[in-house]
């Protein structure tokens, strides 16, 4: 009997089956429906590489400012993203401050916040964080190196970039654990896997997150230090204009989240890639390999940050499909660095793949993530010493089921438990 040939309606993208293995569907989408309208959703989801950067970079039609969408008939939302939308708006108006977007913003309010930000995100700022990044790697290791064994997510991929991204931030280390807590809960606010209830108790542990940064803000005020905070609060436009105090909320909290999750993800993606593919690990380990097409190839095949919308701003057609204005447009990375027509062999790890920076897992142009270099820092440092101190890494035995979280957005390992020796 001839097995069914599958459509774009076979899949759901809300379903968590789906969601621990989407790039099935992915395929399928850009072969027979590369503009797909979801019935679950209501969004147009964009796959193909050539239309997602259309998307990103037309501004004439497409925009980012999609807080209209959410706002409008949010009551009778009976699915889709951000269902809950008036409760939850209504904790942060009454108890905090309203959420608004920032690197998420337009012109001209995010060319204002990426000059307030930019200036601790330079080469030479990155450049210069390089002796406390490698000081770091090596403490953690230390934790575990005697054990023999590590549950990598949890000791080593969520501490990294969290202590690094406190550190540039300016809270206190002590603090770390509480500001994780704040970060998986603006994840979870954008997973579309909460009750209500749920979703309300995540915005009342965020309205907390509001006040403990606006305090934050006043202690920097006072007492400035070289750290990001300390910049924002005292950064002054060219109108002489500080940043408002919901703006420093919404640039504090994106970088909060966007300086930890996203790596942390990348880093337990890679380590698993090489379990899984001994022939690319020992490709390193003896040279033939460069470290930096390896970390590329991470962010190509398992796009931490699967999905990001924008709103159409006028009627436009894409890929032979017309969309109305209004519509919200479901931009899939992690199917559009994986497109045949633009990577050879897309669903491989290359590891002399001749454009392996090409991927869109960061944006581009205006919208070009600001944390990007010293993500890939982060990581190139922690495969490099990683490889370097240990020996004979394996999988766990039984003790790795390989899930990842449930969610709409973004993509990572819940756990990942490895053995290995000293080198």
């Amino acid at each position: 009997m001839d097995k069914k040939i599958k459509t774009p309606n076979d899949y759901n993208l809300l379903d968590p089956v789906v969601i621990e293995n989407p790039y099935e569907a992915y395929e399928v989408y850009r072969n027979q429906s590369p503009v797909y309208k979801s019935p679950e959703t209501g969004f147009y989801v964009v796959t193909k590489y050539s239309d997602l950067k259309r998307v990103l970079t037309d501004y004439d039609f497409f925009s980012r400012d999609i807080a209209a969408h959410w706002e409008k008939d949010v009551k009778n939302r009976k699915k889709g993203y951000w269902k809950h939308g008036n409760s939850v708006s209504k904790v942060f108006q009454e108890k905090g401050w309203r959420q608004i977007p920032c690197f998420g913003a337009e012109p001209p309010n995010h060319t204002r916040f990426r000059k307030a930000a930019n200036p601790s995100f330079t080469a030479g700022r990155v450049k210069k964080m390089e002796p406390y990044i490698i000081n770091l790697i090596n403490e953690l290791i230390d934790t575990f190196i005697d054990d023999g064994e590590v549950e990598f997510v949890s000791q080593f991929c969520i501490p990294l970039p969290m202590n690094i991204i406190q550190d540039r931030l300016g809270f206190p280390k002590e603090d770390l654990p509480k500001l994780k807590g704040w970060s998986q809960d603006t994840s979870l606010s954008l997973s579309q896997m909460l009750t209500e209830e749920e979703e309300i108790a995540c915005a009342e542990r965020l309205v907390e997150f509001q006040h403990y940064m606006n305090d934050t803000f006043e202690e920097k005020r006072k007492s400035p230090k070289e750290d990001i905070i300390s910049d924002l609060v005292s950064y002054m436009d060219e109108d002489g204009n500080h940043l408002k105090t919901e703006e420093l909320l919404s640039i504090v909290s994106d970088l909060n989240i966007g300086g930890n999750e996203t790596t942390t993800d990348s880093l337990a993606s890679g380590m698993l890639m090489l379990m899984q593919q001994r022939d690319k690990l020992d490709d390193l380990l003896s040279g033939k390999a460069k470290l930096k097409n390896f970390i590329e190839e991470i962010i190509r095949l398992e796009t931490p940050v699967q999905s990001l919308f924008r709103r159409v701003r006028k009627d436009v057609e894409v890929s032979g499909v017309n969309i109305p204005e209004g519509s919200i447009i479901d931009m899939r990375f992690g199917s559009a660095n994986r497109d045949e027509d633009q990577f050879e062999c897309p669903a491989k790890m290359d590891l002399k793949r001749k454009n392996p920076g090409k991927h869109l897992a960061y944006g581009t142009a205006h919208h070009h993530c600001i944390g990007a270099p010293l993500a890939r820092q982060e990581m190139k440092f922690a495969f490099e010493i990683l490889l370097k101190r240990l020996k004979n890494i394996n999988l766990a035995e039984d003790k790795n089921d390989l899930l990842h979280r449930s969610h709409f957005a973004l993509r990572g390992l819940n756990k990942l438990h490895l053995t290995f020796e000293r080198a």
